[in-house]
């Protein structure tokens, strides 16, 4: 699946001045220019201090031309419209918004692998998927969403948001799925933001929505498994008697705990950290945390949301 994607240089010198010839975006988009048949909206956008920093084009429904558009805004009166998010269609006689947003950051997709999807039916819905990449401001994974959307019958649909980490067939059976990460332990105790576990939910397209289906993907699940105990390894030679050395390893035990529980095996994600955390501890202050961690997935919180996400639940 291959896309054109423009990132706006010099239009041309019917557009000079509107566009920011300077703007550069990292791989895999490469410098094109936006048809002609997108220069009418733009010159109106532009009038209204709206710069086009990155674009795509596509036919996104049979007989028409889209360009989706990322514009930042020159002197935007509160931040969280910074940057604009537009689809723009284009007719034999003019071009013109039928979605917008705004919000203090976007991007088309930077990881080649997300952007290899970009303008492609994802899902085998029959209508080709947008993906950009939000943020609002904040440095948490949900507060820096992917975003995908769909245009359907000259309306634009949201169809999935959240921290993907990837999109990929994991059945064989042509459509993607969204692996994507399960942030709801991101602020846990006091775990630093790199240590915090990285469990991932897979989300499956069914009946014209993604839904919550990860116990349907066990050899996903067991590679994953198998990535964890390596990093639990690892992280177990660097422990030592400082008090937070042990971040690493208490972060990554949770993450395999929580992705048995995701592959359906609940019991035995919650033995495998109890056993975790029972072991290689090299102070009190250590063994203090860790008993707490146990208690909290056993009967407290955290095992409330072990509990809580059912088969079928949708994204949105």
């Amino acid at each position: 699946m291959r896309i054109t994607v423009i990132v706006c240089f010099a239009v041309s010198i019917f557009l000079a001045g509107l566009i920011d010839a300077s703007a550069q975006v990292s791989q895999p988009y490469e410098a094109v220019k936006v048809s002609a048949r997108f220069y009418s909206e733009i010159e109106r956008l532009a009038a209204e201090g709206l710069r086009l920093k990155q674009a795509l084009e596509a036919s996104l429904e049979a007989g028409a031309n889209h360009l989706v558009a990322i514009f930042e805004r020159a002197n935007p009166k509160v931040p969280n419209e910074a940057m604009e998010f537009r689809i723009i269609v284009s007719d034999a006689r003019q071009s013109r918004t039928i979605f917008r947003r705004a919000e203090f950051f976007f991007s088309l997709p930077f990881s080649k692998e997300i952007a290899a999807f970009n303008a492609t039916d994802i899902n085998g819905d029959r209508w080709k998927e947008i993906i950009v990449q939000s943020s609002s401001g904040g440095n948490c994974w949900s507060c820096n969403p992917t975003e995908i959307y769909r245009v359907a019958n000259h309306k634009v649909e949201l169809i999935a948001a959240g921290p993907i980490q990837k999109i990929a067939d994991l059945d064989g059976d042509s459509v993607a799925e969204l692996i994507v990460t399960d942030a709801r332990w991101e602020i846990y105790e006091d775990l630093s933001h790199a240590d915090a576990p990285t469990a991932v939910m897979v989300y499956a397209w069914r009946d014209g929505r993604y839904v919550y289906a990860s116990r349907e993907f066990a050899l996903f699940y067991g590679n994953e498994i198998g990535r964890l105990r390596a990093e639990i390894n690892e992280a177990r030679a660097r422990i030592t008697g400082e008090e937070f050395s042990d971040d690493s390893y208490v972060g990554r035990a949770m993450a395999l705990a929580i992705t048995y529980v995701h592959s359906g095996l609940v019991e035995r994600g919650l033995k495998e950290l109890e056993t975790l955390m029972n072991s290689s501890a090299r102070s009190p202050s250590q063994k203090k945390r860790r008993a707490a961690i146990i208690e909290d997935f056993k009967s407290g919180e955290s095992s409330r949301k072990l509990r809580e996400m059912k088969p079928g639940d949708p994204i949105l």
